[in-house]
């Protein structure tokens, strides 16, 4: 798969008379009291995207991104088999799923050192580096387990043009090494791909919602 048929499925133009407003809510499971995402899951609160836009403007831009992140995930689905994939955004110390396709998740995840042992999307986020877990149950390592049938996982960071990570993307299976032949394609292709789309697109590029001062987080972890 080359990057450019991963680019076309994000820049093929969308269609102005369909409505994507399904796309700015979506239903998370109920939390453990912990916060955390019980790995079986009963239906819970509605996230709403909105609170992200201050402007009809915003609206119309955070439609665009989600019209076209949401059909890149399902083309992922129908190209690889993955069974669940969910694209994130950093919001100053938390990250918001935005799109996913799959079973229902938590919504938001918490960027901190507390949570660095509880999940590995925090992890990979403070860490600016890809994990890749070819089989959960061998894993030696902290592992945050929100469904009992996934057996891999690879979760990538988003790096921004300043080398900011902006957000993250993370893919999980039901086999065991499913991601093994597919590192290039999903941890490098698709990644770069959603790099190149999210640069200049008009949500990131309009809002103060993703305006980074403080970027360090890796540089403290190694010092520790």
């Amino acid at each position: 798969m080359r990057l450019f048929d991963i680019l076309g499925v994000l820049y093929e133009p969308i269609n102005t008379l369909d409505n994507h407003d399904h796309l700015l809510t979506y239903i998370e499971p109920e939390l453990n009291a912990d916060g955390t995402c019980p790995i079986y899951k009963v239906a819970g609160n509605t996230y709403d995207l909105m609170q992200y836009i201050d402007s009809a403007e915003q609206k119309a831009n955070l439609l665009d991104l989600l019209a076209r992140l949401n059909r890149l995930v399902r083309w992922i689905h129908i190209k690889s088999d993955v069974l669940w994939f969910g694209i994130y955004l950093r919001h100053g110390d938390k990250l918001v799923k935005y799109v996913y396709n799959g079973e229902m998740s938590k919504a938001e995840f918490e960027i901190s050192e507390e949570h660095l042992e509880k999940s590995i999307n925090t992890r990979v986020i403070m860490e600016k580096q890809q994990y890749y877990i070819p089989d959960v149950d061998t894993h030696d390592g902290p592992y945050y387990r929100c469904d009992a049938k996934v057996k891999s996982e690879l979760c990538c960071p988003i790096f921004g043009p300043d080398g900011d990570v902006i957000g993250i993307f993370d893919s999980e299976d039901h086999r065991k090494n499913f991601f093994d032949d597919k590192i290039d394609f999903i941890g490098n292709k698709v990644k770069r791909a959603i790099e190149i789309f999210l640069e200049d697109h008009p949500y990131m590029t309009h809002s103060k919602e993703f305006s980074i001062e403080q970027d360090d987080y890796s540089k403290e972890i190694k010092a520790n």
